[in-house]
């Protein structure tokens, strides 16, 4: 409990997935929580709902223009409370067993240390049964999900209707050998609208599952107190300053700043948590002066190349809810080009805004339209490989960049997945087929890697407890963790290694 040096048990950096899991699990176990979130509570009263506000003004996104490769950019990183689940399609999948020992694909093209995880499936499986049950996802019973591992939660009755063209999607690629699934989803049916703009959007009435919602619920019953527009200065260290702090002391305080009055206070804990996102997280180590040869390096997205068939009638994805199918018979490579990939996905229809600034801007809005009524987009997951040389780091001003390329090699599998994509639109009906091999630089969806697990400050920043090396009492919770990108959304993997590292914090608070 808290005594008369600290403010609270447990103070958490970041409103996002790993935050709000780490926070619920604290809070469960009778420790005093305080969440601090950089960006407001919502984006505006009302809501944002319309596509100029959410991706021209960018509402619910973070406000910070952050340098990448150079170049100033307002990213499409969540910005409210809950971060990236505030605005995410609320798909959330089990990695299969393999992608814990990516050595076993990858070879000499991962660094040795990186052949197996600090943490293995079986060690995690637990605590994705209680993510699943923490963000209420619900999965077809009957779905074959090999090679990914089967979600615990499968209870049919909770699942959205599949829409006509996903229906046709399921048999014309079953027909051909396919083993295509519904993709298991965080969103309660009996108050969805079926909102043809989902992913992306601030969900209008709370039916998509969000860390918000789960850090309201435990706001309600246990002793967790949530500032927003709470900017992380920095994190005080122990034994004199940064550089002792580095080899053997931990955390004495955080510093925040009120966003609105300027202000800053100095809060003190026995434990802290950063998940403030693979950015944010190595931004604010970095501020504070835990350094190391891993801390900001690896930065991983997944490269995602795009897919959409033009059918000859509607599908229905200009005014409904349709992502709705997975595939993983491509996880380990497609007939052409056997390298380990990733899923394949369904994603909505993008508005017309959105279609004008992919190279539509001089058609005609009778054409975009009549186009968009006959979309059905797909988007591949390709597992990315780490690189010391794409790096969160800070400018001498103090502002955040990245340094992100990929590379050739995630490239090249990701020109055979969306050659296989084409492929299964074609089988589908579709009549055109069009691609694009990855969305513009403001996209970093799935972003993980900048404070990797490791064995040593030589191979990771954290060890496998999540414990940063140079500070015991600091652990990381978000993606920033993940030693390799998976070959799905990480989502579901970053909520269940929250809930086991809140375990072993809550034993230290």
């Amino acid at each position: 409990m808290v005594g008369a040096e600290y403010d609270f048990d447990v103070i958490v950096i970041g409103g996002g997935a790993g935050g709000a899991a780490f926070a619920s699990a604290c809070a469960s176990a009778g420790k005093s929580v305080l969440i601090v979130e950089r960006g407001p509570r919502t984006a505006g009263d009302p809501q944002p709902r319309g596509e100029r506000q959410t991706f021209v003004e960018k509402l619910p996104y973070d406000d910070r223009a952050i340098e990448v490769n150079e170049s100033p950019l307002r990213l499409f990183m969540g910005g409210v409370l809950g971060g990236g689940t505030s605005v995410y399609g609320a798909a959330m999948l089990r990695p299969s067993r393999e992608d814990f020992t990516p050595g076993r694909h990858y070879g000499t093209l991962l660094d040795r240390s990186l052949w197996e995880w600090s943490v293995g499936y079986e060690e995690l499986e637990p605590f994705y049964d209680e993510a699943e049950e923490l963000f209420q996802l619900a999965s077809n019973h009957e779905d074959d999900f090999g090679p990914l591992e089967r979600p615990k939660c499968r209870n049919n009755s909770t699942l959205l209707p599949l829409a006509p063209i996903n229906q046709r999607l399921i048999a014309r690629s079953r027909e051909h050998g396919l083993r295509p699934f519904r993709l298991p989803l965080a969103i309660d049916t009996q108050r969805c609208e079926r909102c043809s703009a989902c992913a992306g959007f601030l969900c209008p009435n709370g039916a998509r599952r969000s860390a918000a919602a789960v850090i309201q619920e435990i706001v309600e019953r246990q002793r967790v107190h949530v500032m927003v527009n709470a900017e992380v200065e920095q994190l005080l260290l122990d034994c004199g300053g940064p550089r002792t702090a580095r080899i053997e002391g931990g955390v004495r305080g955080v510093v925040i700043r009120d966003r609105r009055s300027q202000s800053s206070t100095t809060y003190r804990a026995p434990c802290y948590a950063l998940a403030a996102g693979a950015i944010g997280s190595p931004a604010i180590a970095l501020k504070s002066g835990l350094e190391g040869p891993q801390v900001g390096r690896n930065y991983m997205m997944h490269y995602s190349p795009l897919a959409a068939g033009v059918f000859a009638k509607p599908t229905g994805g200009d005014e409904s809810f349709i992502k709705q199918v997975g595939f993983a018979d491509f996880y380990f490579g497609t007939p052409d080009y056997r390298r380990k990939m990733g899923i394949v996905q369904s994603l909505p229809v993008p508005g017309p805004l959105m279609l004008r600034k992919t190279g539509m801007r001089r058609w005609p809005a009778g054409l975009v339209g009549s186009l968009r009524r006959r979309l059905l987009p797909l988007v591949g997951i390709v597992e990315d490989l780490p690189d010391p040389r794409n790096r969160v780091f800070l400018k001498e001003s103090g502002a955040i960049a990245l340094a992100h390329q990929f590379s050739r090699f995630d490239r090249l599998r990701g020109a055979f997945l969306a050659k296989a994509m084409r492929r299964v639109l074609r089988r589908a009906g579709a009549v055109i087929r069009l691609t694009k091999q990855f969305p513009s630089q403001e996209h970093v969806a799935h972003q993980c890697g900048t404070l990797r697990m490791g064995a040593d400050p030589r191979s990771g920043a954290v060890d496998a407890d999540c414990r940063m090396f140079g500070a015991p009492n600091l652990f990381v919770v978000d993606g920033s963790v993940l030693p390799t990108s998976l070959g799905v959304g990480p989502s579901l993997t970053i909520i269940a290694n929250a809930l086991r590292v809140a375990r072993i914090a809550c034993r230290d608070a």
